[in-house]
């Protein structure tokens, strides 16, 4: 037997079913109560009163529903009435019309509060006048109500029959509902039926629907349960690093989109409390990324006027690593690899020129002041040679030219082949006369010139220079 207690905690699901607008569900559970109330014997003050107020605000929902259909009601009296002032041509046309305005009014019934009595018997008696004229077409449509009425009887068996079959393993909900919306949609085929049959068949369709709906609420809860669990995960997360805390927040969401549906309304407020609980991670990466972008900015300001250097720039910029795919980094990043082609560029140049001026400076004995390498510097005779040896420069920079795939004067033709046989076979045997690089065939070329040098060593070097622009 039921106790107060257990009525007080149906009037708190009532109350709770109102709020949600799950108003049918609600009324029903009321009922419930006041039926059992009536075998407590004498009722507890307080059950009285909040029994009472639920009553009250099942009342009101029943007048709201009536304020809103009442009006459609009468759009169907006033229609049944044309037809009596003003009977079609053809009676089955009057008796499909009559048809149709009986079908609208019972599936009114089947969503809102059914109609007054009132409201009832002047449709009635309305509806009866309204099919006079077609008599010898009533018992057609009798017959055709009569197998409406069947038809709705077989949509029940299915949904029995579905039940008893997938009652011990429930489908996921979204197949719950779609069953439930395909077997609607059946029913409404087949209106209007005979008024002796209609509130029967109404109340066999919400029995046999009932063990679904209860299960996808169940179901739904489950999910509820899960997904509220997430959140307070999400509540809970609390790492220094921020990205840490968004990764974590990013492994829940994907366990979130495993837990399944909790019911359409119930999933959109879930989602926005699980994402406004992660908020605070993503505000503060945000300020991260402005912070990083203003920092690039500065960078990159900097580096054109020229008061950080491109390696400062470059070991700063590694520390930016939010933004690395932003337009500012990529701006600080193209800009440094500009300032950097640059500088290789100044430098090949540098080389080269110093490459090409150590004759002039060889000539003037002014080597400390030639930007050669040290490596080159070291390598150079101290006291010149008193002759050019001619043969050996000769090799020098046809050597050279060879290495910068540069031609040769037809006159060096047969050298030019020597050399390179030379190469040729240095390659394979792994034997070198350590003349195989510019800097040592330079070197090799300045150690055979004499201090006083001629037109032939001057051409030489010119020819010499050429290769150096190509390999230095």
């Amino acid at each position: 037997m039921k106790t107060s207690q257990d009525l007080f905690k149906q009037l708190d699901e009532a109350e709770a079913l109102f709020n949600k607008g799950s108003i049918k569900n609600a009324q029903k559970k009321v009922r419930d109560v006041m039926s059992l109330t009536k075998g407590l014997g004498k009722i507890p003050n307080k059950l009285r009163h909040k029994l009472n107020f639920a009553i009250s605000q099942s009342r009101y929902f029943d007048e709201m529903s009536s304020f809103a259909a009442n009006p459609k009601r009468e759009e169907f009296i006033n229609e049944i009435k044309k037809i009596i002032d003003k009977p079609l041509d053809s009676p089955k046309r009057q008796a499909h019309l009559i048809h149709d305005i009986q079908a609208k009014w019972q599936l009114l019934d089947l969503s809102s509060r059914p109609a007054s009595r009132d409201q009832w018997n002047s449709f009635n008696v309305l509806t009866n006048k309204a099919w006079e004229p077609c008599s010898e077409y009533f018992d057609e449509l009798k017959q055709v109500k009569i197998e409406n009425a069947q038809k709705r009887l077989g949509i029940i068996n299915s949904i029995n029959i579905y039940v008893e079959k997938n009652q011990s393993n429930w489908p996921q909900p979204k197949f719950l509902i779609q069953f439930l919306r395909q077997s609607f949609d059946e029913w409404q085929k087949y209106a209007p039926v005979l008024e002796k049959d209609l509130n029967n068949l109404k109340k066999a369709y919400f029995e046999s629907k009932k063990p679904i709906n209860d299960a996808i609420k169940k179901q739904e809860q489950i999910v509820i349960n899960a997904k509220e669990s997430l959140i307070l995960k999400v509540e809970a997360i609390s790492d220094d690093d921020n990205d840490i805390c968004i990764k974590k927040f990013n492994d829940l969401k994907n366990e979130w989109k495993k837990t399944g549906s909790a019911g359409r309304k119930n999933d959109n407020k879930l989602w926005d409390k699980f994402n406004k609980s992660a908020d605070r991670f993503f505000n503060a990466k945000k300020e991260t990324i402005e912070q990083e972008i203003n920092h690039a900015n500065n960078l990159l300001k900097k580096l054109k006027s020229e008061e950080i250097s491109i390696i400062e720039a470059s070991n700063a910029i590694q520390e930016l690593k939010n933004i690395n795919k932003t337009k500012e980094y990529l701006s600080i990043q193209q800009y440094i690899k500009s300032k950097k082609i640059e500088q290789q560029t100044k430098q090949k140049e540098a080389k080269v020129y110093s490459y090409i001026a150590l004759l002039d400076s060889f000539i003037n004995q002014d080597l400390d002041n030639n930007a050669l390498p040290s490596s080159i510097k070291n390598k150079l005779n101290k006291q010149p040679l008193d002759k050019s040896n001619i043969e050996k420069l000769r090799y020098a920079c046809i050597k050279l030219e060879s290495l910068a795939q540069l031609d040769s004067l037809k006159k060096d033709a047969e050298l030019r082949q020597s050399i390179q046989m030379e190469m040729l076979t240095s390659k394979f045997n792994k034997t070198s006369n350590n003349l195989n690089s510019l800097d040592d065939l330079i070197v090799y070329f300045i150690n055979n010139l004499s201090v006083k040098i001629g037109t032939a060593e001057k051409s030489l070097w010119k020819r010499v220079s050429k290769s150096i622009e190509i390999l230095a």
